[in-house]
């Protein structure tokens, strides 16, 4: 076990931005015994200690930083994470109020609880519910700063407390999915409100829009795995890297336009990657097959190249006249491609550099 206090103080103060003076003040001490507390020469007595740890809304144990309360405080939220996730929710309640009222000041307690009334509200649409998760992750934002789990954040709080919100009041929902659609990320969920509330035309703005960038994401992560797999080497992984080239290729076929334009940009790059695992694989033939295809493909776009989707995308419903897709290939395909061969992927340390300068050599000749 052991204590903290006086880094507590010190950081506790600083999350205020007080001064030790503006501290010493709302406390009624000398700045000296603020500066003694946060140097660890001194320590308040047991009334102080209740006064400060009102102040900044912390308890007494989170204050004093016992690593033993912490470590209940763990196994509590443990706990209730089990039994919500076995559907056991009325122990969960139960378990949850416990922990709360043990360590009301708690973030990973209180954020915990309001995960299991999250999920016992969507299931049952309940909307007493959906109040008390909102409740509780609105609190568990006070607390934030204690917070340790790099998947949680404040943008991820306010998603689920308008998640909530569309049990309770679907306009309000609305208005608050939209002031955290950053990137357009809740695009998606907006199409989803907006159909429930009959509104067509917006619904298909918004699912267009989810369609476009769920489409880059999916493009770049694939290529990102298959380069990964690559990585590792072995006759299974190069595989279903090339599985998944040829997969990628097929899901651009069935949402491009039969017309030139950016997806013919990208399936010259799957052919790229998919030439390269090939040499790896020591088949040649499929190598010089694949960097022909895609060479052609790159030829083409280069000839009438537009990252316009709104052109290019087989099923576009978007009030948008254009929508441009930014990548790191460029206006030119051929020379984009030939690009991150010779540079970005050059400068990766499992390529096969022997490899890589025959599929360099066969792109700029063919």
């Amino acid at each position: 076990m052991k204590l903290k206090l006086h880094e507590n103080i010190k950081r506790l103060r600083r999350e205020r931005n007080l001064t030790q003076e503006k501290l010493a003040e709302i406390l009624g001490v000398t700045v000296g015994a603020v500066s003694k507390w946060e140097n660890g020469n001194n320590t308040p007595d047991i009334v102080m200690l209740a006064t400060i740890a009102s102040f900044f809304d912390v308890s007494i144990d989170v204050l004093l930083g016992y690593d033993m309360a912490s470590k209940k405080a763990a196994k509590l939220v443990e706990s209730i994470d089990s039994l919500v996730c076995e559907h056991r929710f009325d122990e969960a309640e139960n378990l949850s109020k416990d922990a709360i009222s043990r360590y009301p000041h708690d973030f990973s307690v209180i954020y915990a609880s309001a995960k299991l009334y999250c999920v016992k509200a969507l299931e049952n649409m309940d909307k007493e519910d959906a109040r008390k998760a909102m409740g509780l992750l609105t609190r568990s934002m006070d607390y934030i700063s204690q917070n340790t789990d790099p998947d949680i954040n404040d943008f991820v709080i306010r998603t689920q407390i308008a998640y909530n919100y569309m049990i309770i009041d679907e306009k309000a929902a609305l208005e608050m999915f939209k002031e955290i659609n950053f990137g357009g990320i809740n695009d998606t969920i907006l199409a989803f409100v907006y159909l429930q509330n009959g509104e067509i035309n917006q619904a298909l703005n918004y699912s267009t829009s989810g369609i476009i960038n769920h489409l880059g994401e999916l493009i770049g992560s694939t290529a990102y795995m298959i380069l990964a797999l690559s990585g590792k080497g072995g006759k299974t992984n190069i595989g279903e890297a090339v599985c998944i080239a040829d997969t990628m290729i097929k899901v651009i076929d069935f949402f491009a336009k039969d017309e030139v334009g950016c997806f013919y940009k990208y399936k010259a790059f799957y052919h790229a990657i998919k030439a390269y695992l090939c040499v790896c694989m020591g088949d040649f033939k499929g190598m010089k097959k694949s960097i022909s295809e895609g060479k052609k493909l790159a030829a083409c776009f280069d000839e009438k190249s537009s990252n316009d989707m709104a052109k290019q995308l087989k099923f576009y419903h978007s009030d948008k006249k254009q929508y441009y897709m930014i990548d790191s290939i460029g206006e030119n395909a051929t020379l984009g491609i030939g690009a991150f061969f010779s540079k970005q992927l050059a400068k990766m340390a499992f390529i096969d550099k022997e490899a890589l300068k025959m599929i360099n050599d066969y792109w700029d000749k063919n």
